[in-house]
């Protein structure tokens, strides 16, 4: 399936979506099963596919998915609802039209960075993938704080990368391709920064001009991102992670 086309299907979307599951496993981008994607079901406005809350990420297959209301009903018989997830989830959904996937993560070097006061710097050529398209959002329990998850989406507003303070990342993406990529390279910006100032107090920073071609090859005007690569991130997944796409 072309990476830069949309899911027609809900079995289309089940499988790319699984795809990304299965992918966050294999990169260590897992917290047991408290982090969650979601996409939009092609031809619904009323709910979306996320997954459970009792399911681990190398578990979840097409058919395990849930479907979610935007109305916070678990539709799937039988699954436990990730309730800080739906909140984080249908809040951005519906406020991003164009945004058909959401990533979000609790990964190691994310959480640290995310706590430091400067946030990410421009140190490497992954953070400039990102940079130019990066918010903030400050901490709160998405489960106690009324209207938390439409904060949360007015502070993204039209970027694709997220700092989530205290708490870790978020990505979306016009495709499965896209939503990964750039929580590829924002993860990977983290962990370079985490181990950059652990060495040094003083970074070399990437100068402007030089960070100006890294910020429009991110852009995502000049995107849907990840095509190249999508096809060989599924021919790994069939080797590795038999069974994720049923």
């Amino acid at each position: 399936m072309s990476a830069q086309v949309l899911p027609r299907t809900e079995l289309e979307a089940r499988q790319q979506l699984s795809a990304l599951y299965r992918l966050c496993h294999l990169y260590g981008w897992t917290d047991l099963t408290s982090t969650h994607i979601s996409t939009r079901i092609p031809g619904r406005d009323d709910a979306y596919l996320m997954n459970a809350h009792d399911e681990l990420f190398d578990e979840i297959t097409a058919s395990s998915l849930c479907e979610i209301g935007f109305d916070g009903q678990m539709r799937t018989p039988g699954r436990v609802l990730n309730q800080a997830g739906h909140e984080i989830h249908s809040a951005v959904l519906k406020a991003r039209p164009e945004v058909n996937f959401v990533l979000h993560s609790h990964t190691r070097a994310g959480v640290a960075v995310s706590a430091m006061p400067q946030g990410l710097l421009p140190i490497s050529q992954h953070s400039g993938f990102v940079l130019g398209t990066l918010a903030t959002h400050p901490f709160q329990d998405s489960t106690v704080v009324a209207d938390e998850g439409v904060a949360l989406a007015a502070d993204l507003g039209a970027n694709y990368t997220m700092l989530l303070q205290n708490h870790g990342l978020l990505a979306v993406g016009r495709t499965a391709a896209e939503v990964f990529m750039y929580h590829y390279h924002l993860e990977a910006s983290c962990k370079i920064l985490a181990d950059v100032l652990g060495a040094v107090q003083n970074p070399i920073l990437i100068p402007d001009a030089a960070l100006d071609p890294l910020l429009a090859w991110g852009a995502p005007e000049n995107g849907p991102h990840g095509g190249h690569i999508w096809p060989a991130l599924l021919r790994r997944l069939e080797r590795e992670q038999p069974g994720y796409d049923q």
